[in-house]
C-alpha cells in the first residue's frame, strides 16, 4: 500500500472512529480537530492527557504519511502545560521536522479553539520498508 492509499483509507478510519476530523494534510503537515464531549472528560471536568496523546499521534501520523512515509510510531513524548476546558474544540498541527531513510521525526502541538497551547509532542517514526 502506497503512502497515499493509506492515508485515504486512516482519514476515513479515523473519523469514524475516534471522531478526529482532518482540515490539512499535505506535504509534511496535517492538522487535526477533535470536538470534546462527556465520554474524554476525566474525574478533574478536563479531557484525559490520553486524549490528547492519541489525538497528537494520529495527527503526527498524517504528516508523515505525507511527507512519504510509510512505517509506524516508534517512540512519542508529551509536555503538558496546562489542561484543556472540558467543553469545545481540541485542534493538533504537526509538521515533520526531520525525514530520513528509517527514521522520521514530528512536532505537534495542540491548542483549544481560542489559539492557547495544552500541550508539545515530539514523535519519532519508524520506516517499514
Amino acid at each position: 500500500m502506497t503512502s497515499d492509499e493509506a492515508l485515504s483509507k486512516a482519514k476515513k478510519d479515523i473519523e469514524e472512529k475516534f471522531g478526529i476530523r482532518f482540515t490539512r494534510i499535505d506535504s509534511g503537515e496535517a492538522v487535526g480537530e477533535l470536538d470534546i464531549s462527556e465520554r474524554h472528560i476525566n474525574s478533574w471536568g478536563i479531557p484525559y492527557g490520553g486524549i490528547l496523546f492519541n489525538l497528537a499521534d494520529i495527527v503526527s501520523g498524517a504528516a508523515y504519511l505525507s511527507a512519504g512515509g510509510n512505517g509506524i510510531t516508534a517512540s512519542g513524548h508529551a509536555d503538558y502545560m496546562r489542561g484543556a476546558k472540558g467543553t469545545g474544540k481540541l485542534i493538533c498541527s504537526a509538521k515533520v521536522a526531520k525525514a530520513g531513510r528509517k527514521l522520521c521525526f514530528v512536532d505537534a502541538y495542540v491548542d483549544d479553539e481560542e489559539g492557547i497551547t495544552l500541550c508539545k509532542f515530539s514523535f519519532i517514526f519508524s520506516n517499514l520498508h
